[in-house]
Protein backbone atom coordinates (compact mmCIF):
# COMPACT_ATOMS: atom_id res chain seq x y z
CA UNK A 1 0.00 0.00 0.00
CA UNK A 2 2.08 3.06 -1.45
CA UNK A 3 1.25 7.16 0.69
CA UNK A 4 -1.42 8.00 -1.66
CA UNK A 5 -3.38 4.77 -0.54
CA UNK A 6 -2.51 5.33 2.99
CA UNK A 7 -3.91 8.69 3.22
CA UNK A 8 -7.23 8.14 1.34
CA UNK A 9 -7.90 5.08 4.53
CA UNK A 10 -6.89 7.54 7.08
CA UNK A 11 -10.02 10.42 5.51
CA UNK A 12 -11.94 7.25 4.74
CA UNK A 13 -12.07 6.81 8.82
CA UNK A 14 -12.40 9.99 9.73
CA UNK A 15 -11.54 12.09 12.46
CA UNK A 16 -11.01 10.39 16.05
CA UNK A 17 -9.06 10.40 19.41
CA UNK A 18 -5.69 10.04 17.14
CA UNK A 19 -6.84 11.54 13.88
CA UNK A 20 -7.62 15.45 12.74
CA UNK A 21 -8.61 17.33 9.68
CA UNK A 22 -8.10 20.48 9.02
CA UNK A 23 -8.66 22.64 5.78
CA UNK A 24 -6.23 25.37 6.18
CA UNK A 25 -3.20 25.71 7.66
CA UNK A 26 -3.42 28.17 10.71
CA UNK A 27 -0.44 27.57 12.75
CA UNK A 28 -1.50 27.92 16.17
CA UNK A 29 -4.62 25.60 16.57
CA UNK A 30 -2.20 22.96 14.88
CA UNK A 31 0.27 23.92 17.34
CA UNK A 32 -2.54 23.06 19.50
CA UNK A 33 -3.75 19.79 18.31
CA UNK A 34 -0.05 18.62 18.00
CA UNK A 35 0.50 19.40 21.91
CA UNK A 36 -2.71 17.36 22.53
CA UNK A 37 -1.80 14.11 20.57
CA UNK A 38 2.02 14.50 22.72
CA UNK A 39 0.16 14.47 25.93
CA UNK A 40 -1.85 11.19 24.82
CA UNK A 41 -1.10 7.97 22.79
CA UNK A 42 0.73 10.59 19.92
CA UNK A 43 -1.61 11.30 16.26
CA UNK A 44 -1.60 12.72 13.03
CA UNK A 45 -2.73 16.09 10.88
CA UNK A 46 -3.59 16.06 7.76
CA UNK A 47 -4.28 19.80 6.22
CA UNK A 48 -5.60 20.22 3.15
CA UNK A 49 -8.25 18.36 3.94
CA UNK A 50 -12.24 19.45 5.29
CA UNK A 51 -13.90 17.69 8.10
CA UNK A 52 -16.17 16.12 5.79
CA UNK A 53 -13.12 14.12 4.36
CA UNK A 54 -12.77 16.06 0.66
CA UNK A 55 -9.20 17.39 -0.24
CA UNK A 56 -8.44 20.91 -0.80
CA UNK A 57 -4.49 20.76 -1.22
CA UNK A 58 -2.46 23.11 0.29
CA UNK A 59 -0.82 25.88 -1.79
CA UNK A 60 2.92 24.94 -1.86
CA UNK A 61 2.59 22.07 0.39
CA UNK A 62 7.01 20.98 0.70
CA UNK A 63 7.80 24.60 1.38
CA UNK A 64 4.62 25.29 3.84
CA UNK A 65 5.83 21.67 5.84
CA UNK A 66 9.36 22.89 6.13
CA UNK A 67 7.97 25.85 7.81
CA UNK A 68 5.28 24.31 10.33
CA UNK A 69 7.83 22.07 11.42
CA UNK A 70 10.66 24.52 12.39
CA UNK A 71 7.37 26.64 14.17
CA UNK A 72 6.44 23.73 16.30
CA UNK A 73 9.89 22.53 17.09
CA UNK A 74 10.11 26.04 18.54
CA UNK A 75 6.75 26.83 19.92
CA UNK A 76 6.27 23.27 21.86
CA UNK A 77 7.55 23.19 24.73
CA UNK A 78 9.72 20.84 25.63
CA UNK A 79 10.47 19.80 22.58
CA UNK A 80 9.15 17.04 20.73
CA UNK A 81 9.49 14.65 17.87
CA UNK A 82 7.06 15.51 15.33
CA UNK A 83 7.55 14.67 11.42
CA UNK A 84 5.61 17.17 9.13
CA UNK A 85 5.66 16.00 5.06
CA UNK A 86 4.34 17.18 2.00
CA UNK A 87 2.46 14.33 0.38
CA UNK A 88 0.18 13.56 -3.05
CA UNK A 89 -3.61 12.78 -2.74
CA UNK A 90 -5.16 12.49 -6.08
CA UNK A 91 -3.81 15.39 -8.39
CA UNK A 92 -2.93 18.05 -4.68
CA UNK A 93 -0.71 18.05 -1.79
CA UNK A 94 -1.24 18.03 1.35
CA UNK A 95 0.42 17.82 4.42
CA UNK A 96 0.47 15.11 7.02
CA UNK A 97 1.57 15.48 10.62
CA UNK A 98 2.64 12.65 12.34
CA UNK A 99 3.28 13.11 16.45
CA UNK A 100 4.60 10.06 18.87
CA UNK A 101 3.35 10.08 22.21
CA UNK A 102 5.69 12.29 24.36
CA UNK A 103 8.29 11.04 26.82
CA UNK A 104 8.10 14.29 28.72
CA UNK A 105 4.84 14.81 29.34
CA UNK A 106 3.03 17.57 30.00
CA UNK A 107 3.81 19.59 26.83
CA UNK A 108 2.83 23.51 26.73
CA UNK A 109 1.79 25.72 23.47
CA UNK A 110 1.62 28.89 24.14
CA UNK A 111 1.92 28.51 27.84
CA UNK A 112 -1.49 26.10 28.09
CA UNK A 113 -1.12 22.54 28.33
CA UNK A 114 -3.73 20.80 25.85
CA UNK A 115 -5.88 17.38 25.92
CA UNK A 116 -7.66 15.05 23.37
CA UNK A 117 -10.49 14.46 24.33
CA UNK A 118 -12.47 12.24 21.80
CA UNK A 119 -11.96 14.26 18.54
CA UNK A 120 -11.54 17.41 20.02
CA UNK A 121 -8.69 19.30 21.27
CA UNK A 122 -9.00 21.38 24.57
CA UNK A 123 -7.17 22.81 27.65
CA UNK A 124 -6.63 19.97 30.06
CA UNK A 125 -8.06 20.38 33.38
CA UNK A 126 -6.71 19.86 36.54
CA UNK A 127 -6.83 16.09 37.39
CA UNK A 128 -5.70 15.68 33.61
CA UNK A 129 -2.42 17.72 34.26
CA UNK A 130 -1.77 15.78 37.46
CA UNK A 131 -2.35 12.61 35.70
CA UNK A 132 0.49 13.76 33.10
CA UNK A 133 2.52 14.90 36.01
CA UNK A 134 2.29 11.28 37.14
CA UNK A 135 2.92 10.21 34.28
CA UNK A 136 6.02 12.02 33.99
CA UNK A 137 7.52 10.47 37.33
CA UNK A 138 6.91 7.24 36.11
CA UNK A 139 8.84 7.69 33.15
CA UNK A 140 12.12 9.18 35.10
CA UNK A 141 12.19 5.48 36.38
CA UNK A 142 11.60 3.83 32.78
CA UNK A 143 14.85 1.56 31.96
CA UNK A 144 15.98 4.22 29.50
CA UNK A 145 16.69 6.86 32.38
CA UNK A 146 18.08 4.63 34.92
CA UNK A 147 21.15 5.58 35.97
CA UNK A 148 24.11 3.45 34.15
CA UNK A 149 26.48 3.32 37.47
CA UNK A 150 30.40 4.07 36.97
CA UNK A 151 30.20 5.99 33.16
CA UNK A 152 31.93 8.79 33.11
CA UNK A 153 31.97 11.17 30.33
CA UNK A 154 35.32 9.51 28.77
CA UNK A 155 33.48 6.03 28.75
CA UNK A 156 31.20 8.19 25.83
CA UNK A 157 31.78 8.79 21.89
CA UNK A 158 32.00 12.32 22.17
CA UNK A 159 31.89 12.45 18.02
CA UNK A 160 29.11 10.71 17.68
CA UNK A 161 27.60 12.93 20.11
CA UNK A 162 28.47 16.35 18.35
CA UNK A 163 27.35 14.22 14.90
CA UNK A 164 24.04 13.95 16.60
CA UNK A 165 23.74 17.11 17.72
CA UNK A 166 24.57 18.92 14.42
CA UNK A 167 22.35 16.57 12.53
CA UNK A 168 19.53 17.47 14.60
CA UNK A 169 20.58 21.51 13.94
CA UNK A 170 20.68 20.34 10.48
CA UNK A 171 17.13 18.43 10.06
CA UNK A 172 15.55 21.28 11.19
CA UNK A 173 14.22 18.43 14.55
CA UNK A 174 15.79 20.47 17.18
CA UNK A 175 15.66 24.46 18.38
CA UNK A 176 19.45 25.36 18.70
CA UNK A 177 22.69 23.80 19.31
CA UNK A 178 23.28 23.32 23.29
CA UNK A 179 26.21 24.91 24.63
CA UNK A 180 28.20 21.51 25.22
CA UNK A 181 27.77 18.19 24.89
CA UNK A 182 26.61 17.65 28.80
CA UNK A 183 23.42 20.30 28.10
CA UNK A 184 22.77 18.31 25.06
CA UNK A 185 22.31 14.72 27.05
CA UNK A 186 20.83 16.29 29.99
CA UNK A 187 17.81 18.12 27.49
CA UNK A 188 17.53 15.13 26.16
CA UNK A 189 17.25 12.84 29.28
CA UNK A 190 20.33 11.02 28.80
CA UNK A 191 21.79 12.75 32.09
CA UNK A 192 20.03 13.19 34.82
CA UNK A 193 20.88 13.73 38.89
CA UNK A 194 24.58 13.51 37.85
CA UNK A 195 24.20 10.08 36.00
CA UNK A 196 24.92 9.38 32.50
CA UNK A 197 21.32 7.28 31.70
CA UNK A 198 21.23 3.74 30.32
CA UNK A 199 19.95 5.46 27.22
CA UNK A 200 22.83 7.24 26.69
CA UNK A 201 25.26 4.31 27.24
CA UNK A 202 23.37 2.43 24.26
CA UNK A 203 23.46 4.72 22.10
CA UNK A 204 27.30 6.78 22.28
CA UNK A 205 29.11 4.26 24.86
CA UNK A 206 32.52 3.58 23.41
CA UNK A 207 31.96 0.01 24.99
CA UNK A 208 28.70 -0.38 25.58
CA UNK A 209 28.75 -4.08 26.19
CA UNK A 210 31.37 -3.44 29.27
CA UNK A 211 28.09 -1.87 31.32
CA UNK A 212 25.32 -3.52 29.97
CA UNK A 213 26.46 -6.74 27.88
CA UNK A 214 22.92 -7.19 26.56
CA UNK A 215 23.81 -4.19 23.87
CA UNK A 216 25.77 -6.84 21.65
CA UNK A 217 24.21 -7.77 18.15
CA UNK A 218 25.32 -11.15 16.38
CA UNK A 219 26.17 -11.22 12.40
CA UNK A 220 26.09 -14.76 10.71
CA UNK A 221 26.49 -15.60 7.42
CA UNK A 222 25.43 -18.88 6.51
CA UNK A 223 25.92 -20.57 3.23
CA UNK A 224 24.13 -23.58 4.17
CA UNK A 225 20.94 -23.18 5.76
CA UNK A 226 19.57 -23.75 9.19
CA UNK A 227 20.45 -27.19 9.19
CA UNK A 228 24.57 -26.67 8.05
CA UNK A 229 27.09 -25.55 10.29
CA UNK A 230 29.37 -23.73 7.78
CA UNK A 231 29.90 -19.99 9.09
CA UNK A 232 31.11 -17.91 6.39
CA UNK A 233 31.14 -15.01 8.76
CA UNK A 234 30.10 -14.90 12.58
CA UNK A 235 30.49 -11.17 14.45
CA UNK A 236 29.66 -10.29 17.61
CA UNK A 237 29.46 -6.56 17.61
CA UNK A 238 29.97 -4.50 21.07
CA UNK A 239 29.38 -0.92 19.91
CA UNK A 240 26.95 1.84 20.35
CA UNK A 241 23.86 1.91 18.59
CA UNK A 242 25.25 4.24 15.37
CA UNK A 243 28.26 1.95 14.83
CA UNK A 244 26.28 -0.85 15.32
CA UNK A 245 24.56 0.61 12.18
CA UNK A 246 27.43 1.53 10.12
CA UNK A 247 29.32 -2.34 10.86
CA UNK A 248 25.71 -3.73 9.79
CA UNK A 249 25.59 -1.82 6.69
CA UNK A 250 29.00 -3.04 5.88
CA UNK A 251 28.29 -6.54 6.59
CA UNK A 252 25.30 -6.25 4.26
CA UNK A 253 27.45 -5.43 1.55
CA UNK A 254 29.85 -7.52 2.18
CA UNK A 255 27.65 -10.93 1.56
CA UNK A 256 24.79 -10.20 -0.27
CA UNK A 257 24.25 -10.46 -3.46
CA UNK A 258 24.41 -7.37 -6.07
CA UNK A 259 21.63 -7.55 -8.37
CA UNK A 260 21.65 -5.70 -11.49
CA UNK A 261 18.94 -4.94 -13.42
CA UNK A 262 17.01 -2.51 -16.15
CA UNK A 263 13.77 -0.06 -15.35
CA UNK A 264 11.33 -0.80 -17.97
CA UNK A 265 10.56 2.91 -17.84
CA UNK A 266 14.30 4.69 -18.72
CA UNK A 267 15.88 1.43 -19.43
CA UNK A 268 18.74 2.53 -17.20
CA UNK A 269 20.54 -0.01 -14.69
CA UNK A 270 19.57 0.34 -11.29
CA UNK A 271 21.65 -1.78 -8.97
CA UNK A 272 20.81 -2.27 -5.90
CA UNK A 273 21.24 -5.90 -3.42
CA UNK A 274 19.44 -9.33 -3.16
CA UNK A 275 17.50 -7.22 -0.76
CA UNK A 276 16.23 -3.80 -1.06
CA UNK A 277 18.90 -2.07 0.78
CA UNK A 278 16.28 0.68 2.06
CA UNK A 279 14.07 -2.28 3.31
CA UNK A 280 16.95 -3.53 5.55
CA UNK A 281 17.75 -0.16 6.58
CA UNK A 282 14.42 0.37 8.25
CA UNK A 283 14.54 -3.88 9.85
CA UNK A 284 17.69 -3.40 11.46
CA UNK A 285 16.43 0.46 12.84
CA UNK A 286 13.09 -1.06 14.46
CA UNK A 287 15.16 -3.80 15.66
CA UNK A 288 17.34 -1.49 17.88
CA UNK A 289 15.25 1.10 18.44
CA UNK A 290 12.56 -0.72 19.65
CA UNK A 291 14.49 -3.61 21.51
CA UNK A 292 13.78 -4.95 25.17
CA UNK A 293 17.23 -3.35 26.31
CA UNK A 294 16.28 -4.14 29.49
CA UNK A 295 16.58 -7.83 29.37
CA UNK A 296 19.77 -9.03 30.63
CA UNK A 297 19.39 -12.31 28.91
CA UNK A 298 18.02 -10.17 25.45
CA UNK A 299 19.62 -10.64 22.18
CA UNK A 300 19.81 -8.99 19.15
CA UNK A 301 21.15 -10.80 15.76
CA UNK A 302 21.02 -10.72 11.79
CA UNK A 303 21.50 -14.13 9.85
CA UNK A 304 22.44 -14.24 6.37
CA UNK A 305 20.71 -17.71 4.81
CA UNK A 306 20.93 -18.95 1.09
CA UNK A 307 17.21 -18.32 0.71
CA UNK A 308 16.14 -15.55 3.49
CA UNK A 309 17.80 -13.10 5.94
CA UNK A 310 16.85 -12.43 9.36
CA UNK A 311 16.31 -9.89 12.21
CA UNK A 312 15.88 -11.11 15.26
CA UNK A 313 15.90 -8.75 18.55
CA UNK A 314 13.95 -9.36 22.04
CA UNK A 315 11.26 -7.45 23.26
CA UNK A 316 7.12 -8.02 21.56
CA UNK A 317 5.25 -6.41 18.93
CA UNK A 318 3.19 -3.22 20.23
CA UNK A 319 0.67 -4.17 16.97
CA UNK A 320 -0.53 -7.40 15.30
CA UNK A 321 1.52 -8.07 12.35
CA UNK A 322 -1.95 -7.21 9.87
CA UNK A 323 -1.82 -3.53 11.24
CA UNK A 324 1.86 -3.20 10.21
CA UNK A 325 0.45 -3.15 6.80
CA UNK A 326 -1.20 -0.23 7.95
CA UNK A 327 -1.04 3.73 8.26
CA UNK A 328 -0.31 3.60 11.93
CA UNK A 329 1.24 5.60 15.12
CA UNK A 330 5.14 4.64 15.97
CA UNK A 331 4.39 3.13 19.53
CA UNK A 332 8.11 2.82 20.75
CA UNK A 333 9.32 1.32 23.52
CA UNK A 334 12.42 3.04 24.50
CA UNK A 335 11.27 6.55 23.61
CA UNK A 336 14.50 8.12 24.61
CA UNK A 337 16.71 6.36 21.87
CA UNK A 338 14.23 6.77 19.32
CA UNK A 339 14.28 10.39 19.93
CA UNK A 340 17.71 10.67 19.06
CA UNK A 341 17.71 8.08 16.48
CA UNK A 342 14.90 10.84 14.92
CA UNK A 343 17.27 13.61 15.81
CA UNK A 344 19.95 12.15 14.17
CA UNK A 345 17.94 12.19 10.76
CA UNK A 346 18.43 8.22 10.87
CA UNK A 347 14.01 8.22 11.25
CA UNK A 348 12.64 9.99 8.40
CA UNK A 349 8.72 9.66 8.51
CA UNK A 350 7.73 8.51 12.34
CA UNK A 351 5.56 5.43 11.90
CA UNK A 352 6.65 4.68 8.21
CA UNK A 353 8.77 2.30 8.68
CA UNK A 354 7.22 -1.09 8.59
CA UNK A 355 5.64 0.48 5.09
CA UNK A 356 8.54 0.96 3.70
CA UNK A 357 10.12 -2.54 4.22
CA UNK A 358 6.79 -3.74 2.58
CA UNK A 359 6.53 -1.67 -0.55
CA UNK A 360 10.66 -1.78 -1.03
CA UNK A 361 10.27 -5.60 -1.00
CA UNK A 362 6.88 -5.42 -3.44
CA UNK A 363 8.82 -3.31 -5.91
CA UNK A 364 11.67 -5.78 -6.38
CA UNK A 365 9.21 -8.31 -6.91
CA UNK A 366 9.57 -10.32 -3.62
CA UNK A 367 7.63 -11.97 -1.32
CA UNK A 368 6.18 -10.21 1.15
CA UNK A 369 8.01 -10.21 4.50
CA UNK A 370 6.89 -11.71 7.83
CA UNK A 371 6.77 -10.52 11.51
CA UNK A 372 6.87 -13.51 13.94
CA UNK A 373 6.62 -12.42 17.70
CA UNK A 374 7.27 -15.13 20.21
CA UNK A 375 8.80 -15.88 23.36
CA UNK A 376 9.75 -12.14 23.82
CA UNK A 377 11.41 -12.17 20.76
CA UNK A 378 10.66 -10.55 17.35
CA UNK A 379 11.65 -11.96 14.14
CA UNK A 380 11.31 -10.42 10.92
CA UNK A 381 12.07 -12.39 7.79
CA UNK A 382 13.06 -11.23 4.33
CA UNK A 383 12.71 -13.71 1.60
CA UNK A 384 14.87 -13.84 -1.35
CA UNK A 385 14.45 -15.01 -4.97
CA UNK A 386 17.01 -17.51 -5.10
CA UNK A 387 15.93 -20.93 -6.09
CA UNK A 388 15.71 -23.26 -2.97
CA UNK A 389 16.60 -25.88 -5.95
CA UNK A 390 19.68 -24.80 -6.39
CA UNK A 391 21.29 -24.80 -2.82
CA UNK A 392 20.53 -28.20 -2.15
CA UNK A 393 19.43 -30.09 -4.76
CA UNK A 394 22.47 -31.49 -5.39
CA UNK A 395 23.16 -32.92 -1.94
CA UNK A 396 19.42 -34.12 -0.89
CA UNK A 397 17.29 -33.48 -3.67
CA UNK A 398 17.73 -36.96 -4.96
CA UNK A 399 16.81 -38.65 -1.75
CA UNK A 400 13.73 -36.41 -1.10
CA UNK A 401 12.54 -37.22 -4.79
CA UNK A 402 12.94 -40.70 -3.98
CA UNK A 403 11.02 -40.64 -0.52
CA UNK A 404 8.19 -38.89 -2.44
CA UNK A 405 8.06 -41.45 -4.96
CA UNK A 406 8.60 -44.58 -2.72
CA UNK A 407 5.90 -43.61 -0.23
CA UNK A 408 3.45 -41.15 -1.58
CA UNK A 409 1.62 -43.22 -4.36
CA UNK A 410 -1.98 -42.31 -6.51
CA UNK A 411 -0.83 -38.00 -6.85
CA UNK A 412 0.00 -36.66 -9.56
CA UNK A 413 3.23 -35.78 -11.26
CA UNK A 414 2.33 -31.96 -10.24
CA UNK A 415 1.45 -32.68 -7.13
CA UNK A 416 4.88 -34.50 -6.57
CA UNK A 417 6.97 -31.61 -7.73
CA UNK A 418 5.35 -29.52 -4.83
CA UNK A 419 5.36 -31.93 -2.31
CA UNK A 420 9.35 -32.51 -3.42
CA UNK A 421 9.29 -28.10 -3.36
CA UNK A 422 7.47 -28.43 0.03
CA UNK A 423 9.74 -30.91 1.63
CA UNK A 424 12.91 -28.79 0.18
CA UNK A 425 11.98 -25.87 1.86
CA UNK A 426 11.22 -27.90 5.05
CA UNK A 427 14.54 -28.92 4.97
CA UNK A 428 16.03 -25.68 4.51
CA UNK A 429 13.93 -23.41 6.78
CA UNK A 430 12.08 -26.27 9.59
CA UNK A 431 10.02 -24.63 12.31
CA UNK A 432 8.20 -22.48 10.45
CA UNK A 433 4.07 -22.26 10.18
CA UNK A 434 1.99 -23.32 6.87
CA UNK A 435 0.98 -19.80 6.07
CA UNK A 436 5.13 -19.13 6.22
CA UNK A 437 6.11 -22.09 3.68
CA UNK A 438 2.74 -21.04 1.53
CA UNK A 439 4.23 -17.22 1.29
CA UNK A 440 7.50 -18.85 -0.10
CA UNK A 441 5.52 -21.07 -1.84
CA UNK A 442 3.52 -18.77 -3.38
CA UNK A 443 0.25 -20.82 -3.06
CA UNK A 444 -2.45 -20.64 -0.83
CA UNK A 445 -2.02 -21.93 2.54
CA UNK A 446 -4.96 -24.97 1.78
CA UNK A 447 -2.75 -26.19 -0.21
CA UNK A 448 0.16 -26.22 1.90
CA UNK A 449 -2.25 -27.65 4.74
CA UNK A 450 -2.75 -30.69 2.21
CA UNK A 451 0.33 -31.11 1.28
CA UNK A 452 1.47 -31.19 5.23
CA UNK A 453 -1.01 -33.82 5.31
CA UNK A 454 0.69 -35.79 3.05
CA UNK A 455 4.30 -36.04 4.35
CA UNK A 456 3.01 -36.53 7.66
CA UNK A 457 1.32 -39.60 6.64
CA UNK A 458 4.09 -40.96 5.10
CA UNK A 459 6.22 -39.90 8.08
CA UNK A 460 7.91 -37.41 6.71
CA UNK A 461 7.63 -34.43 8.24
CA UNK A 462 5.65 -34.01 12.07
CA UNK A 463 4.66 -31.25 14.39
CA UNK A 464 6.78 -30.17 17.38
CA UNK A 465 5.37 -27.35 19.74
CA UNK A 466 2.40 -27.58 22.12
CA UNK A 467 0.16 -25.12 20.40
CA UNK A 468 -0.08 -24.11 16.54
CA UNK A 469 0.46 -20.41 17.73
CA UNK A 470 4.20 -21.41 18.99
CA UNK A 471 4.85 -24.74 16.97
CA UNK A 472 5.81 -25.37 13.90
CA UNK A 473 6.53 -28.31 11.13
CA UNK A 474 10.44 -31.29 11.11
CA UNK A 475 11.62 -33.28 8.86
CA UNK A 476 11.19 -36.59 11.41
CA UNK A 477 14.05 -37.97 12.89
CA UNK A 478 13.77 -41.31 10.97
CA UNK A 479 13.88 -39.66 7.43
CA UNK A 480 17.03 -36.88 8.69
CA UNK A 481 18.80 -40.10 8.99
CA UNK A 482 17.96 -41.06 5.83
CA UNK A 483 19.23 -38.29 4.35
CA UNK A 484 22.64 -37.92 6.51
CA UNK A 485 23.07 -41.55 4.75
CA UNK A 486 22.59 -40.34 1.65
CA UNK A 487 25.21 -36.99 2.33
CA UNK A 488 27.42 -40.13 3.35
Amino acid sequence: MNSEQLIKELIIGGESEQLELKQVVRKEIIAQTVCSFLNGEGGQLLIGVSNDGEIRGVTNAEKTAIELQKYLIQEIIPEAPVTVSSERAGKKEIILVKVWSGAKKPYLFDGSIFYRRGANTVKASTREIAELIHHRQQTEVHWERQPALGVELEDLDVAEINATLTASITNARAKEARNNVQDFLSYYGLFLNGHFTNAAVVLFGKNPARFLPQCRVRLSYLQQGKTGSTFKDDQLLEGNLFRNIADIQEFFLKHLELRRRFSDSNWLRQDDLQYPLAALREGVLNALIHRDYANVSGTASITIFPDKLEIINSGSLALKPAELKKSHLSLPVNPDIAQLVFLRGYIEKIGRGTLKIIDACKQRGLNAPVWLAESNTVKLTFFSDTKLEGTIEGTVGGAIEGAIKGTIEGATEDVKRKLKELLLLIYNNEGKKVREYAALLKVPSKSVERYIKLLGDAKLIEFQGTAKQTGGYYLTKKFKEKLEEYKR
